[in-house]
């Protein structure tokens, strides 16, 4: 039963591992371009969607405390924009979209991760538990 198991753990393992990972590796997830905090408001989320075109926005990702204004544009891309201006900063390539997919199962759609991987966990949590039991006796 545990070779069953075997490769969907190697994939979860390796992905999860990289993914750890991924801020230390410029080409998998761009490093955040920050900006020193000012008085004024920021750019409206309307100007942005508007700048890239609704088709193409998937995300639009603020965060305060670092000064990060982020549009995360579909097809992997991502532009980090000055929060005050709206002046594009830096535009990278995100590839850690597809590692996460892999490591859910998701890529494979809804059979995938939900039938592959979710029984993985359900047979290792069993092999888990039947060799406690096995040791106890």
């Amino acid at each position: 039963m545990g070779l069953v198991f075997f490769l969907p753990l190697l994939v979860v393992v390796i992905t999860g591992t990289v993914l750890q990972l991924r801020g230390e590796f410029e080409y998998l997830q761009p490093k955040a371009v920050k900006v020193e905090s000012q008085n004024s408001p920021i750019v409206p989320s309307e100007l942005l969607i508007q700048k890239f075109g609704k088709e193409n926005v998937d995300q639009i990702i603020w965060r305060p405390a670092k000064g990060s204004l982020v549009v995360r544009l579909k097809g992997d891309m991502e532009a980090h924009v000055h929060p005050w201006t709206g002046e594009v900063l830096k535009e990278a390539k995100r590839r850690t979209n597809f590692l996460i997919e892999l490591h859910q199962g998701s890529w494979m759609g809804k059979w995938g991760q939900y039938f592959i991987h979710f029984l993985t966990g359900l047979g290792l949590l069993f092999l888990t538990l039947a060799g406690y039991y096995r040791d106890w006796e």
